[in-house]
């Protein structure tokens, strides 16, 4: 199970692609699922102290949504700043060519 984790890791931070023109497009993506999930994040803060301010009580599902925007928000930062380390990597070691994998 854990080899299964390593290689969905691997993939979704790009370990094994080394074109740019794959590499800036994802990494756009992922700023802007970034940029949405701090959005619900600051929607949900928000209704939050709506909520108890007024003295109402969500139910269960409502805090469940909040753990796992939680939890996409930080899985969303850590893969997003990996990419961009290997964006930094690629950019100095070669900024014209590709290489392969050894």
């Amino acid at each position: 199970m854990g080899n299964i984790a390593n290689l969905c890791w691997d993939g979704l931070t790009l370990k094994y692609v080394f074109d740019k023109k794959i590499v800036i497009p994802y990494l756009l993506f992922v700023i802007t699922a970034f940029l949405f999930e701090l959005f619900l994040t600051i929607l949900f803060s928000i209704s939050s102290f709506i909520f108890f301010y007024y003295g109402f009580t969500p139910n269960f599902v409502y805090y469940v949504c909040g753990v796992i925007l939680a939890f996409l928000l930080i899985f969303t930062v850590s893969i997003l700043l990996k990419t961009i380390r290997r964006l930094k990597n690629l950019v100095n070691k070669c900024p014209l060519e590709p290489h392969p994998p050894s």
